[in-house]
């Protein structure tokens, strides 16, 4: 049998003290190496098998990094890569988000508006130095999620469980506790934007009438602010919730309001009226141009057919002057006559009376009436006579 050598003094242990111990390593080898070897082959499962695999969600982007380093962005589909700590997937949401901003003051028990203190209560200043709250809603949307992730002050995972993170809250070097990331580069780029444009605006415009233009050109400063920073987001949308002035002023306001209002209600009245008023003079005038256009046209030709018939008659006249005077006469006569009622006499030049009745009585039948009727005549000629 070989004899077992001393570790210690290097010589040859002959009474056989060490067997056991050394027999007890021999197993914690083995048990060793058998841990080892499963370790191993959980480690090739784990590489080989799904934790390097990954599928793309919709409305949703995908960043994978090599030891920090990133190597690619996936937009659809199903990928699979080394997982860590080798590459990292970091989800980033690519749908329409919402964020809600609020220029507004703390809400004060009692109901009144209190004073304004900068730093608690969040206003504007208009540019003619008059102050207003208001509220937005701003839509926007990732387009290059590697910018937006690189740029903005990310979380390391920027989505899990299928939602946003919120910004991650830090504490700076004078005990200011605060919040950075996506939502908090947003919200301050807003504000700037807000504050821009209201600085040159007037209360009445922000106010009244001109709110819509007000918001429309704060979303183009907003709009140009984003498109400056390059940090990969595209505002779809910004949305003016409520303005309004401070509950301190509210009454004030109202009165303008109200004033604003039966202003612009009697200016519409006085509006419509006009209309009503040149819609019927222009009616009239053309009513009256008809009118004067028939006249006209009645009268030319009334013109038209005198004209005919004297020129007719001049010239029956050269031809048989006497003839044409008679018969004239004798026409004017017969209608001077139609248009008397009752009884006519003439008169001859003289100056002698003479009794014609040109319109006698209606003969009855019978021999009376005859008989009168012919003795009516025989007076008038007797006394004509």
């Amino acid at each position: 049998m070989e004899e077992n050598r001393s570790v210690i003094t290097n010589e040859f242990d002959r009474s056989g003290r060490y067997d056991a111990g050394l027999k007890s390593l021999a197993r914690s080898l083995r048990v060793a190496f058998l841990l080892l070897l499963i370790g191993i082959i959980a480690t090739l499962i784990y590489f080989v098998s799904g934790a390097g695999y990954f599928s793309v969600e919709p409305q949703e982007a995908v960043i994978v990094t090599r030891f920090g380093r990133i190597v690619g962005t996936f937009t659809t589909g199903g990928h699979w890569f080394l997982p860590y700590p080798v590459n990292q997937f970091i989800r980033v949401k690519t749908s329409q988000q919402l964020l809600e901003i609020d220029f507004a003051a703390e809400e004060n028990p009692s109901g009144e508006g209190g004073a304004l203190q900068p730093g608690r209560d969040n206003y504007i200043i208009t540019g003619d130095a008059n102050i207003v709250h208001s509220s937005w809603t701003i839509a926007y949307r990732v387009e290059n999620p590697e910018k937006y992730y690189l740029t903005l002050l990310t979380p390391q995972f920027p989505v899990a469980n299928g939602q946003v993170v919120p910004d991650e809250e830090f504490t700076d070097a004078d005990g200011m506790v605060g919040t950075r990331g996506p939502t908090t580069f947003l919200r301050n780029l807003f504000r700037q934007a807000v504050i821009n444009v209201t600085a040159e605006s007037h209360v009445n415009d922000i106010l009244y009438a001109g709110q819509s233009t007000y918001s429309e050109e704060v979303r183009r400063e907003f709009t140009r602010l984003i498109t400056g920073s390059d940090c990969g987001i595209v505002i779809e949308n910004v949305g003016l919730n409520r303005i309004y002035p401070p509950v301190k002023t509210k009454a004030a306001f109202e009165e303008v309001t109200s004033a604003i209002n039966a202003s612009s209600a009697m200016r519409n009245e006085a509006l419509a009226y006009r209309v009503a008023q040149e819609n019927e003079a222009v009616s009239r005038s053309a009513a009256i141009i008809a009118d004067a256009d028939a006249y006209k046209q009645r009268i030319t030709a009334q013109l038209g057919a005198q004209s005919a018939y004297f020129n007719k008659i001049y010239e029956q006249h050269i031809l048989h002057p006497g003839t044409l005077t008679m018969a004239l006469y004798t026409d004017m006569l017969r209608e001077v006559a139609a248009a008397i009622q009752g009884d006519k006499f003439l008169l001859d030049s003289s100056g002698r009376a003479l009794w014609l009745r040109i319109n006698p009585e209606r003969r009855s039948s019978g021999a009376g009436s005859g008989t009168a009727g012919s003795a009516d005549n025989a007076a008038a000629s007797q006394e004509g006579r």
